[in-house]
Order: structure tokens, then C-alpha cells, then sequence
């Protein structure tokens, strides 16, 4: 690999985001898998001076040949400075595509550019605008002028031909990923150290859950479920790692309920393979909201489970039935915002050992052969070199 930014000329597409690494999320974590595996000398980055220790990131980047350029703004906004940053930048390292994310606002620059350009499609950004009059033609423009779409799965996907009726540029699925050797089984030693490490019992039954505290991630739910279930399950824990806007509301229900549930808080990004590796079942009873506003993407909490060879429980909400597969690596409910519905499909697992085992394999084994970002994105290369070409 060749040290050093890769020289003007030297690279075929140009990404245009907001959302880049040092900083942290999901999308974040989506983007930086699978470009940081692409040849370094296809691509450059433009994004946003947003975290603390970007300059620091970039530097250890420019060493293994990634070249990321940041406009000095907190975020990238769709101003005609940033078309003639966008058109300068492209034109000097000589990228023949532009790919934008999200496709609004920053989308909206496709037109405009003068060259060709290209949108990453996560899910929210598609499913609200699309059920909107005014913002669904701004984002009918975008696609309909775009050379591509990459899209996270099948729900952005088809949320997106939807809006774009016949007119739809060539799609490309490239689902979020997991790197299945950072998450993977724990064997009996290593799951009884990570239970020590976050105060979980050893012969607990342990239900794990992993996410932004807001309502749609459906932790309410989850709560009353567990309620529900104690009488049965004496040793039943709950551990729910995530920080967000809804902690002080869980906690007063944790309390009102009595339920057997701990929130952990915030969990270190470097912990989080031990956390999964500690459950039995790990479970999101993600849900719909406003009309289908809010939905799931995707969900790769749930591929990151999978990894570690835990079983899934997830509610019906846009992408989640993509990541986990209903009967075979877990169960996903009809009716997340029912809690008896969710304590159903988690009794069926917690009072059998081996369904866990055969399910946790599988789901193991799905991850390696379908969601590996190193597959991921031999796929993206491909289908951007098929475009630039």
C-alpha cells in the first residue's frame, strides 16, 4: 500500500458526506468499513470539520494513502460555495463521479454539479422526503439525474423506486456490514469474563439490547416484556447499552414495572463485541412510527449480534427483516409495539437451549458468508468502476 496522499489525478470518484469518521454513528461506521477496503488511489473524501481529532484522523489516514479534504464548517450545506468546492475538488484529482450522502440536502447539489454524480441511500432521508409533496419532487429530481444509487439494503432501495417511479438510476445493494473477526462466539471463558466485566451474573438468562434510547428503538417495550416474562425466568437480566432522550422515561418505567432491566449507559465502541458475546438472546423491538415516517433501516445491531453467534429478536420496521431472517436466525414480530407479542418470541428462546445454539450458529454463519465488508465492498468497487468507466 503506498504511503503518503495519493497525487492530484490519481483518483476516480469523489464522496461528499457529512458523516466520516472520527465521528461517530452508524452511517459513520457504514462509510468508513467499506471505502477504508476500496484502493485508496480510486477515491477521495470530501466531508465536514466536525470532531476534535479530525486532523489527527486524516494524517493517520494520508499515511496508507487516503486523501480527505474537510471544509472548515461544523457540516457540509448545500450552498453554491460548496458546488464550486465540490467542482474544483473533482476537477483537480480528476474524479469522473461525485457521490453524495444524504440525498438531501446535500443531494440536491447532483444537478448542479455539471458532472456526473452518484447518492447513498441509508433509509430516513428517503422514507420521510418521499412521503412529503414538496421535499418527495426535490428528491425525485436527485434521483432521476443521478448515474447511481447506492443503497443499504433492500428497503432504502425500494423506498427509493418508489419515489422515482420508472426513472430510477442503476441501484447497487450494499447492505451494512459486520467485521466477523472482531465479532465473533466468545467460547464459555470468554462469555464468563465479559459477564464479570459488566456485572451480569454468570448463570443469568441475559437479554441484551443495543441503541440510541429513543422511542422507536421500541426499549419500552422491551421493558414491559421483560415484566412479563421475571415470573418465569427468575435469573432474567436485561441489559440495555445506548445513551439518548429517553433514558429518564425508561428509568421511571424500569422502576414502575419492576422489571429485571439494567441501562448501562453509554457502552465504549470497543466493548460492545464483549457485551454482545454476553447475551442470550439479544433483542431491538424496533417500530414504525408517524405513518412510517420512522422506521429501522437496517439495523446492523442485529448483524453484529449475529457475529458473535447470539440469536436476535427484532420488530418489523423497514430493514430489520433484512438483517435478521425470521425462524432461522432469530424471530422477527409482526406487532413490535405489543409487549406480550415481544415476550412471546423471547420465551420461545429463553426456555430452549438448543433452539438458542442452532440459531446462534446460523446466524453466525450468515453473517461470515453474506456480510463480510470485505465482500461488501469488493461489490461497491465493482459497481463504481461499471459507472465511472
Amino acid at each position: 500500500m503506498r504511503h503518503g496522499p495519493p497525487p492530484d489525478g490519481a483518483v476516480t470518484h469523489l464522496l461528499v458526506t457529512n458523516d466520516f469518521p472520527p465521528k461517530v454513528g452508524g452511517i459513520q461506521a457504514y462509510l468508513w468499513e467499506l471505502w477504508r477496503r476500496l484502493e485508496p488511489d480510486t477515491y477521495a473524501v470530501l466531508t465536514a470539520s466536525s470532531h476534535a481529532d479530525a486532523s489527527a484522523f486524516d494524517h493517520e489516514q494520508a499515511a496508507s494513502g487516503i486523501r480527505i479534504e474537510r471544509v472548515d464548517a461544523p457540516v457540509l450545506l448545500p450552498t453554491p460555495m460548496l458546488v464550486r468546492r465540490i467542482r474544483a475538488l473533482a476537477g483537480r484529482v480528476g474524479a469522473s463521479l461525485v457521490l453524495l450522502d444524504p440525498s438531501l440536502p446535500l443531494g440536491a447539489l447532483g444537478p448542479r454539479l455539471g458532472v456526473p454524480y452518484g447518492v447513498v441511500l441509508h433509509g430516513a432521508e428517503v422514507t420521510v422526503p418521499g412521503r412529503l409533496p414538496g421535499v418527495r419532487r426535490a428528491l425525485t429530481h436527485v434521483l432521476r439525474h443521478a448515474s447511481v444509487a447506492v443503497c443499504a439494503g433492500g428497503y432504502p432501495a425500494d423506498e427509493a423506486r418508489r419515489v422515482a417511479g420508472g426513472s430510477m438510476p442503476p441501484v447497487v445493494e450494499v447492505p451494512p456490514g459486520v467485521d466477523p473477526a472482531r465479532f465473533r462466539p466468545l467460547g464459555d471463558l470468554g462469555r464468563a469474563k465479559a459477564r464479570a466485566a459488566f456485572g451480569l451474573a454468570p448463570d443469568a438468562l441475559v437479554l441484551v439490547s443495543v441503541s440510541r434510547l429513543v422511542p422507536r428503538k421500541g426499549m419500552d417495550v422491551l421493558i414491559d416484556a421483560a415484566a412479563a416474562l421475571a415470573p418465569s425466568f427468575p435469573s432474567l437480566t436485561v441489559a440495555i447499552g445506548g445513551a439518548g432522550r429517553d433514558r429518564a422515561r425508561l428509568a421511571r418505567r424500569v422502576e414502575a414495572r419492576r422489571a429485571p432491566v439494567r441501562l448501562l449507559g453509554k457502552v465504549p465502541d470497543e466493548t460492545l463485541p464483549e457485551l454482545y458475546g454476553a447475551a442470550d438472546v439479544f433483542v431491538m423491538a424496533c417500530r414504525n412510527r408517524w405513518l412510517g415516517l420512522e422506521q429501522e433501516g437496517f439495523g446492523i445491531v442485529f448483524l453484529e449480534a449475529a457475529a458473535t453467534g447470539v440469536p436476535q429478536v427484532a420488530g418489523r420496521s423497514g430493514g430489520a427483516a433484512e438483517a435478521v431472517v425470521d425462524g432461522v436466525t432469530g424471530f422477527v414480530v409482526d406487532d413490535p409495539g405489543d409487549p406480550g407479542r415481544v415476550a412471546a418470541a423471547l420465551r420461545r428462546l429463553l426456555s430452549d437451549p438448543g433452539l438458542r445454539a442452532r440459531m446462534g450458529a446460523d446466524a453466525r454463519r450468515r453473517a461470515e458468508e453474506c456480510f463480510g465488508y470485505d465482500a461488501l465492498a469488493r461489490r461497491l468497487a465493482a459497481a463504481l468502476s461499471d459507472v465511472e468507466g
